[in-house]
């Protein structure tokens, strides 16, 4: 009868510590999709940042071009004509 009540308790524990085995998988999954989801947001600023450099590189493309219109304007333009 011992043997069997002790036995009965050991299946008991194991069982235990399969369910608590299960609940560290599942939290290690977890902190894994977080990590993931840090991973992700953080590619999703460098794409914004590379966005912002490329609009920042094309103003000064066109403040080039404006600059360059306004130099060649003035090539054009004598003293005596309105431009």
């Amino acid at each position: 009868m011992q043997v069997d009540a002790l036995a009965l308790q050991v299946d008991a524990l194991a069982l235990q510590v399969d369910a608590l085995a299960l609940q560290v998988d599942t939290l290690a999954l977890q902190v894994d999709a977080l990590a993931l989801q840090v991973d992700t947001l953080a590619l999703q600023v460098d794409a914004l940042a590379l966005q912002v450099d490329a609009l920042a590189l094309q103003v000064d493309a066109l403040a080039l071009q404006v600059k360059m219109w306004g130099s060649f304007r003035r090539l054009l333009c004598t003293p005596y004509q309105l431009c």
